[in-house]
């Protein structure tokens, strides 16, 4: 599958990654797709669409307090197909360093009911470092810093 690069989303794009967020993220996070580039200007948008052109993973990085940030959405119906490595190895092709906040436990109810599955061994598969000093705790959130760095790092 291909990775369409794109600066800005369409109303269309963004009502299905506002769509996909609400369903693989956990609730509390529900409609919150759109306040993530809040006063950012340097972002990219990476999309993943099937054949009827319906987006099925999406990616963004963009830079946030002095930080190259980045967050991956894949639909549940095809992860474990290689998309989020397809994603990955495009947002580390594009930076030298990127930062996320990764949920690091399965306590977080879906949209659909479904426990949220914490993808922290994914992340730890494709060489990110767990800062396990850095967390973010709220009423919405409990997550822990997660780095990847090019130097580091000699698988792209």
């Amino acid at each position: 599958m291909e990775v369409i690069a794109t600066k800005y989303l369409s109303t269309y794009q963004s009502a299905q990654i506002n769509q996909l967020w609400n369903d693989e993220y956990p609730l509390k996070l529900k409609d919150r797709f759109s306040i993530l580039l809040n006063g950012v200007t340097n972002f990219n948008h990476y999309l993943v669409e099937d054949r009827e052109h319906i987006i099925i993973a999406w990616a963004v990085d963009f830079e946030k307090d002095n930080e190259k940030r980045f967050s991956i959405i894949v639909n549940s119906k095809h992860q474990s197909k290689g998309l989020g490595s397809l994603l990955l190895s495009k947002l580390k092709s594009e930076n030298e360093l990127l930062f996320g906040w990764l949920i690091d436990h399965n306590n977080d109810i879906k949209n659909n009911g479904a426990v949220y599955q914490s993808p922290i061994s994914f992340y730890l598969k494709h060489g990110f470092e767990i800062l396990h000093n850095c967390r973010m705790e709220s009423e919405l959130i409990s997550a822990v810093k997660i780095k990847w760095s090019k130097v580091n790092y000699s698988d792209n």
